[in-house]
């Protein structure tokens, strides 16, 4: 049986558990509803039965654990671009033990390119078909599939009660399988939906990425297209940061003639409390945050401060006094969840008021003192926990849950910054919110987090200002600090036993080169978004300085456009738009030299003649293109 929905077709045949879609001509040809059993079967939906009602049609089905519906409707984005939405809902028996609905799988998708999105900072990658090997990979909120210049989108709405996920697997030169899956925290029986997932297709990827982002807006408070620049002590210090280290730091850039005048914020990172859940200042931090506070703003500067709300070590009152505020096992006890860099610990329970009233109290006392910038890191933890008190409460509202005291005790007072913030707990809790994962001054770093950086282009200015981590310089060319390379954060992976210790254990956290660091350096630049810089300033040499003396008084710039994303496993042509002109970049991701052109006009740029932003050098085009030869992890920016 054929039947259209929209402009939509989907095939199926009455007992059989299999259909066809075909979305704007893009034929998916064997496709299929599942339920996932706690003891890991499958269970193929079998559909008995068709019901064309209005514009839409709704398949009905079984399987042995139940009966279930799936609802196909027509959808149009704000772009105009039309396309279906699938709803899977139905009721389990009450003996069955349901931990997933797959309202969608897909065999096989001949495709060229991925785009992976990933649930929080970092987690997004583009690859380009064909793989070295097949692999399976996990996207979240969308993913995208491109072939023959056309975009196929798979979506969820952002706030989710279950966030689900895309897993796919892939063969060398296809999508093997696409499966949309909606897990539930417990085995479970009764009436259960998955949540909705939507497909569009076009010939503009990025339109449909900024379809979607636009439906997913909770507030009518427009995020500030030009965010405080700041210095942050992380990347340079880490735990080693003390109250002397920040003054000098903000001492300098005090008394520096370009710096005082655009970087406004010093926040104070990792390091200067007692330990996770005992949010006091350490002996490292002899005068306390309050006197720290008050001398930073007597300077001119805004005060900010990092902390872990959710986390609590062992050695914290918290977890020796207060189990009750805490996330537990499925023993019912407490339970140790966060694990990062050695450090452990458990997470608060945001369903408990006593939490709750301890997290709005904390912002409070905090906030009295005169911060006015909270960089809340660690968030997406709280999931990890597999009980909380109130089990009522969605696994895809607790982030939310454990974020909104903060959100009221700082209303008006400053601004909030989610760092591991779960982009499913929605927009409108935090102002500012890291896209990509840590960066440190080293090309790989730069390298592996570039993807992220360029694939969330759309939430910078849309849903809250991004956040691409730091602004650094910091390199053999740009340094003249003897302990460049004597910060060793990794030895503490290194066990006793262990005879041969791999590479990475001894990493190091400084290595780019000048060309490096103009490359990360012009990623913030293009990004539109956040510029914090982390390096010991007093340390930099001139050319160091110039580089950021440049970043933090460049013309702020709407959100890059990475314009090869959907082609490529790393953004290499960039444009973006600023109050006086617009902005090219050039990225050589390659380990060797390269040629790269880039056509003015296809973007609406007439000059002949730009400025290279590193240089102060003149670029000319030649009939309207601009040709670099670039050298190996180089890059072109230049402003038009």
């Amino acid at each position: 049986m054929n039947i259209n929905i929209g402009t939509s077709r989907v095939t199926f045949e009455s007992g059989r558990s299999q259909f066809s879609l075909a979305i704007d001509g893009v034929a998916l040809r064997t496709c299929g509803s599942q339920v996932v059993l706690d003891d890991g079967t499958h269970e193929d939906i079998v559909w008995d039965a068709g019901d064309q009602k209005g514009t839409g049609l709704t398949l009905r089905g079984k399987t042995g654990s139940g009966s279930w519906t799936l609802r196909m409707t027509p959808e149009k984005n704000s772009r105009g671009v039309e396309g279906l939405r699938l709803d899977l809902r139905g009721t389990a028996a009450r003996e069955a033990s349901v931990t997933a609905l797959v309202p969608l799988f897909v065999k096989r998708i001949p495709a060229e390119h991925i785009l992976q999105h990933g649930r929080s900072a970092g987690g997004c990658r583009s690859v380009l078909l064909p793989v070295a090997a097949p692999e399976s990979i996990e996207s979240h909120s969308f993913v995208t599939v491109t072939r023959k210049g056309r975009t196929l989108q798979f979506a969820h709405p952002l706030l989710q009660s279950n966030p689900s996920s895309f897993q796919i697997k892939l063969s060398r030169t296809a999508i093997s399988q696409l499966t949309v899956h909606t897990p539930f925290d417990v085995p479970k029986s009764g009436k259960l939906a998955a949540e909705p997932v939507s497909l569009f297709v076009a010939g503009d990827g990025h339109g449909l990425i900024e379809a979607w982002a636009d439906a997913q807006v909770l507030t009518d408070v427009q995020p500030s297209v030009d965010p405080v620049v700041g210095w942050n002590s992380w990347d340079y210090y880490r735990w080693t940061v003390t109250e002397e280290a920040v003054l000098r730091n903000a001492d300098f850039i005090a008394s520096d003639p370009v710096l005082s005048r655009h970087v406004k914020r010093i926040v104070i990172d990792d390091g200067w409390q007692y330990c996770y859940g005992e949010w006091d200042a350490n002996p490292l931090f002899p005068h306390g945050m309050s006197w720290l506070a008050k001398r930073l703003k007597k300077m001119g500067f805004e005060p900010g401060l990092w902390m872990a709300p959710a986390i609590v070590e062992p050695q914290a009152r918290i977890a020796q006094w207060d189990g009750d505020m805490l996330a537990h096992g499925r023993s019912g006890l407490p339970c140790m969840v966060y694990s990062c860099m050695e450090r452990r610990g458990f997470v608060l329970d945001p369903t408990v008021e006593k939490t709750r009233k301890w997290i709005y109290d904390l912002i409070s006392r905090y906030a009295d003192m005169g911060f006015t910038y909270f960089k809340l890191d660690f968030l997406r933890w709280v999931i990890e926990a597999p009980c909380f008190a109130d089990p009522s409460v969605p696994r895809g509202q607790l982030v939310r849950k454990l974020l909104e005291p903060a959100r009221e005790a700082l209303r008006g007072r400053g601004t909030l910054m989610g760092c591991g913030y779960l982009f499913h707990a929605g927009t409108d809790l935090v102002d500012e919110v890291r896209t990509s994962g840590d960066i440190h001054a080293r090309w790989d770093s730069t390298r592996g987090n570039a993807s992220s950086i360029a694939a969330r282009w759309w939430a910078q200015g849309r849903w809250w200002g991004n956040d691409p981590d730091f602004a650094l310089a910091r390199g053999p060319e740009t340094s003249s600090d003897p302990d460049l390379q004597r910060l060793k954060p990794c030895h503490v992976s290194v066990k006793p036993n262990v005879l041969e210790a791999p590479p990475e254990w001894d990493y190091v956290l400084a290595t780019m080169s000048l060309e490096e660091a103009r490359t990360l350096l012009s990623l913030v630049v293009i990004s539109g978004g956040a510029v914090n810089l982390s390096d010991d300033l007093t340390k930099l040499n001139e050319v160091g300085l110039d580089l950021l003396r440049r970043t933090v008084s460049a013309p702020r710039g709407q959100a890059g456009i990475p314009l090869d994303l959907f082609s490529t496993t790393h953004a290499a042509h960039w444009v973006q738009q600023t109050a006086a002109g617009r902005r090219i970049l050039l990225i050589n991701w390659a380990d060797e030299p390269g040629t790269f052109l880039f056509n003015l006009r296809d973007h609406g740029i007439s000059s002949e003649c730009g400025r290279n932003f590193w240089t102060d050098a003149t670029v000319q085009a030649r009939n309207g293109v601009v040709a670099a030869e670039l050298p190996a992890h180089g890059c072109l920016l230049v402003e038009f």
